[in-house]
């Protein structure tokens, strides 16, 4: 239910719609990876040939980029929030029409519980985490200024932190 194994789901997924269309599509012959690769990592040559190939295709990239758009999900908000944007995503990938994605989406839509419930287990086991590599703190503020320095997306600020 971790969010490595979620995305491998989509890439093959995408990597469906590309053999498919690849068959009267000449140019997407030999571009797999270009298409499962994290585009920080591509290679300036893969770059140039994703951006032509990706604004010439239609099916292909729309499933690319819900593939994207569910990475972009971050596996941490509080539970009510991850139901919310997890069946957006879930309706968008619904109505793209692809039936490779709809497959995966439909399965993700069985296991929304569970993979929800990853998400929040995921965030207590960080604290945990914390907790443990310091062995205890002397203060809920200096155990929620540990929280937010391991957690680079959040900002601390010089205010007094309190329980909520």
């Amino acid at each position: 239910m971790d969010k490595v194994h979620l995305v491998k789901y989509l890439n093959e997924a995408v990597d469906k719609v590309r053999r498919r269309e690849g068959k009267q599509a000449e140019e997407l012959r030999n571009t797999r990876l270009i298409w499962l690769k994290d585009h920080v990592n591509l290679t300036e040559k893969q770059r140039l040939k994703f951006e032509a190939i990706n604004l010439a295709n239609d099916k292909t990239s729309k499933a690319w980029i819900i593939k994207e758009n569910f990475r972009d999900i971050h596996f941490n908000p509080p539970k009510e929030d991850a139901f919310v944007i997890f069946s957006q995503w879930s309706r968008n990938a619904q109505r793209c029409g692809l039936g490779h994605l709809i497959k995966v989406a439909d399965m993700f839509d069985r296991y929304m519980q569970g993979i929800v419930n990853a998400m929040a287990e995921r965030i207590n086991g960080k604290l945990q985490e914390i907790k443990m590599t310091a062995r205890g703190h002397r203060s809920l503020e200096n155990f929620n200024s540990a929280i937010l320095f391991s957690h680079g997306d959040l900002t601390y600020t010089h205010t007094k932190l309190s329980r909520t």
